[in-house]
């Protein structure tokens, strides 16, 4: 099993941690081989907002050199985990920078077919309350990616570091970490299911729009390549 990690944050503490442990699992039902990036350090620029990834192509971005990389990474891998911790109630800044250099992935723009097939895992830890809004600001931007199946898993601590919860907290996670990578494991080698409602319904108007010249000539061009303006779909 290939998985590509999504690191949110340059410090290897408590979501790291958790991180580690959840891969660990993972591969106690088969091999895993994963691939991991670190924030800021493998995307260390800000997104300019210049919208030259929509308007010309990705490899027009300023920070191609950063973001390719990462794209084939998750487009060669079997599936995603992407972390990040609770930072002022929602997920870290440089997770946000993340997701901001990829919106030529929406639906609506140039999706990757391998994303409709594709299974992600979001996984955060906070000192306090927070969980639900920073993972759900990563999991909406997944979902407009197309991606297929999106699990979510948070840890409030109420403690700075995770050797400094009771032990019976711990050995709660640990065995919580365990079953969420069991049950996400089984779901990656399944295979896809049916896709979100909401990524049909999306992709259905989107194709309306293109067929009605409602995009940038990208991507128009980029759905007629895919034969999604002649009936075809990413569904399978």
């Amino acid at each position: 099993m290939k998985i590509t990690v999504i690191h949110g944050s340059p410090r290897r503490g408590n979501t790291y941690l958790a991180a580690q442990k959840f891969i660990e699992a993972l591969g106690e039902r088969g091999p895993v081989e994963a691939s991991e990036f670190f924030l800021p350090k493998d995307l260390p620029a800000f997104c300019l907002g210049c919208c030259a990834c929509i308007l010309q192509d990705e490899s027009a971005c300023p920070h191609a050199r950063h973001t390719g990389p990462v794209l084939e990474s998750m487009l060669a891998a079997d599936a995603l985990l992407l972390t990040t911790p609770v930072y002022v109630m929602s997920a870290s800044g440089v997770m946000k920078n993340f997701l901001d250099h990829y919106p030529f992935l929406f639906i609506n723009h140039r999706p990757r077919p391998e994303f409709f097939r594709k299974k992600a895992f979001v996984l955060s830890t906070a000192a306090g309350g927070g969980l639900r809004s920073a993972m759900k600001s990563v999991a909406v931007c997944l979902k407009f990616w197309g991606v297929n199946r999106i699990y979510r898993k948070g840890f409030p601590l109420y403690a700075l570091n995770w050797d400094e919860m009771p032990a019976r907290r711990r050995q709660k996670y640990d065995r919580q970490i365990g079953r969420s990578a069991a049950k996400f494991r089984r779901a990656v080698e399944k295979g896809p299911g049916a896709p979100y409602l909401f990524t049909r319904f999306y992709f259905a108007v989107s194709r309306w729009m293109q067929k009605r010249g409602m995009s940038v000539p990208a991507d128009r061009q980029y759905w007629q390549a895919q034969g999604w303006l002649d009936g075809g779909s990413p569904f399978g």
